[in-house]
């Protein structure tokens, strides 16, 4: 997949932060925005997406939830030719099914109520493609086993994928792939994570990190995600009490990296990546447990939020805007060009919002309400997003072709 990915996303569950899907950059589309996109033409049921990947403009595949025969809500798979205005069924392998509709402690495995209890889709073209991620499994106090599936004709056909170094309660925590390679990330039996790359027509995983990341002391369920921009990639782990690891993507190999939050308190940030050069994150200073450091901007206090952004593949970040007038955590951010900010945010009322800025930051205008656990840009123009109760089976995608000013729900 020849591919630049235009604007980090990631998917909010808790204030973790995993990864949802990928996209696509291949040029630039322009439509008309209407008021709701797709026909379901060979999906006559409802669905409900939690996971999208796109490979052009035009392809994509989203993972989510339909009706079936056996229950209210079992996996399934759908994928569009024409950018999502029609989605048609596709195949999915019975283990896979069986395993996702599994019911854990009265609810289906994939929709368990888990930080790290869901499945995603990635395709790098319109051959090479994985399911990837975790599924609760019954136990007396259920735990999460790692799931990854391979195809490599388009979604035809499944074959699942056995890991060495995995533990019984390790997971597979995020999947990106861009030219050529694929990255998986995983946790181990050490505590710590392991990153191994592929060929993308492949299923040949080995380890490729040589920077140590580590596992936090406490807090949230660990997590980590990639972002990757042409031939640049960073990545990032921790938890809600900040960062423990991170690393950047150099000849094939990912090596230490120091990241954006690191001086003013180390809270976790996945950047956004408009370019291979250009990356935005939002810091919170003094992180989780930390008090305002020296290097914070001129008047920042404690628990404000921050932009901070690079020009130069991220070895060195500038503070930039405060968007403390914003509450909430950035936990989701997607930046499709240098000057364009998306980002999921709660308003004094407590209300969730997609928050849009169009002048590096400055200023803020509400684009979409709902509460945002992905966003993504295929090119400056076409970006997708899904809004998502966690926890539940409802969902809905929304679309827009306008660069971020206007937003419409898919329908399937």
């Amino acid at each position: 997949m020849s591919l630049a990915r235009i604007g980090a996303v990631r998917a909010r569950r808790v204030l973790a932060v995993a990864a949802c899907l990928g996209l696509a950059a291949t040029g630039v589309l322009t439509l008309a925005i209407p008021s709701a996109i797709g026909s379901s033409a060979a999906a006559v049921a409802p669905f409900d997406p939690y996971s999208v990947t796109f490979v052009s403009l035009e392809r994509g595949w989203a993972l989510g939830t339909a009706p079936c025969a056996l229950a209210a809500h079992c996996i399934a798979l759908r994928e569009t030719t024409d950018a999502g205005r029609s989605w048609f069924v596709r195949p999915l392998p019975g283990a896979l099914v069986a395993a996702a509709d599994r019911k854990v402690g009265g609810t289906p495995a994939d929709l368990y109520g888990d930080s790290a209890a869901q499945l995603n889709v990635r395709f790098a073209n319109t051959s090479d493609g994985w399911i990837y991620g975790g599924l609760a499994v019954p136990a007396k106090y259920p735990a999460i086993k790692a799931m990854l599936w391979s195809t490599h004709d388009g979604g035809q056909t499944w074959k699942q994928q056995t890991l060495s170094g995995l533990g019984e309660e390790d997971s597979i925590f995020d999947l990106e792939a861009a030219r050529g390679s694929a990255y998986l990330m995983e946790s181990n039996k050490t505590g710590g994570l392991t990153v191994k790359s592929s060929s993308v027509a492949a299923d040949g995983w080995h380890v490729s990190n040589t920077a140590t990341l580590g596992s936090p002391a406490g807090g949230a369920r660990q997590t980590g995600s990639f972002v990757l921009a042409g031939a640049s990639g960073w990545l990032v782990e921790g938890n809600d009490r900040g960062t423990t690891g991170s690393a950047q993507l150099e000849g094939g190999k990912w090596v230490a990296w120091a990241p954006p939050c690191g001086l003013v308190g180390h809270s976790f940030a996945i950047p956004a990546a408009s370019t291979s050069s250009n990356l935005v994150a939002s810091c919170v200073m003094g992180g989780f447990a930390y008090g305002l450091s020296k290097s914070a901007p001129p008047g920042a206090t404690v628990g404000s939020i921050w932009l901070y952004s690079s020009s130069d593949g991220g070895r060195t970040f500038t503070a930039g805007p405060e968007i403390g007038a914003h509450a909430g955590f950035f936990g989701v951010l997607a930046s499709p060009t240098p000057e364009v900010i998306m980002a999921d945010g709660i308003a004094a009322s407590d209300r969730d919002e997609l928050l849009a800025s169009f002048d590096g930051g400055v200023q803020w205008s509400v684009a979409y309400t709902g509460d945002i656990s992905y966003l993504g840009f295929t090119s400056p123009s076409q970006g997708v997003g899904i809004v998502r109760t966690f926890g539940s089976a409802t969902s809905t995608m929304i679309t827009t072709f306008d660069g971020g000013h206007h937003w419409a729900p898919v329908s399937f």
